[in-house]
């Protein structure tokens, strides 16, 4: 499994590649001319279709993890949106996505915005079920006060199987399959 590109503008990237020089052409070792937070599509035979955008990892991360993106400006004053484990604050309103490959800090990579997206999870989520933070970069069905995953429901139970024949694959228990929609930590409610 794995999500492949088809972007006309950027053309076929891997998405699961790890890039530890940044973003292009301002870093002069980079291959690809992609830039902090630019969106891209691509699909996976058994997910369909999705949206990913370039993030750097600001801590070290495991694929699947919900994480939250964080601003901030580099030495250049460039904008940097780093990605970093969804840390559950209540409230916040964050900016979430899903990291498609395991990542270290510093490391450039794609993250899941929209469409089927596989997650690390705890508890027994079922088809439907809203998302909550339940650990940090980890979701669970079980309500948690303020810290609810707006634009995100479950789409399978933990340990799924995805597709059949040589490209299926069988989730770990961790793992369910979650459809996501640009999705943001709650906000405070009034």
């Amino acid at each position: 499994m794995g999500f492949t590109s088809y972007d006309p503008i950027i053309g076929t990237v891997k998405l699961t590649d790890i890039d530890t020089d940044g973003p292009g052409p301002l870093s002069p070792k980079s291959s690809r001319q992609s830039f902090s937070f630019e969106m891209m599509r691509g699909y996976d035979v058994n997910l369909g279709g999705g949206e990913f955008v370039y993030a750097q990892a600001g801590a070290t991360l495991a694929a699947g993890a919900v994480v939250q993106f964080n601003q901030s400006q580099n030495a250049s004053n460039q904008m940097v949106n780093s990605a970093n484990p969804w840390a559950g604050t209540a409230n916040s309103g964050d900016v979430l996505g899903v990291a498609v490959s395991a990542m270290s800090a510093s490391q450039w990579g794609w993250f899941q915005v929209s469409g089927n997206a596989i997650v690390n999870v705890s508890g027994a989520p079922a088809v439907g079920n809203p998302a909550y933070w339940e650990a940090a970069g980890v979701v669970s069905p079980t309500a948690v006060a303020g810290k609810q995953m707006i634009g995100a429901k479950f789409a399978t139970a933990a340990g799924a199987t995805l597709g059949s024949g040589s490209s299926a694959i069988t989730l770990s228990g961790t793992q369910a399959v979650m459809l996501i929609d640009r999705p943001n930590a709650q906000t405070q409610i009034t």
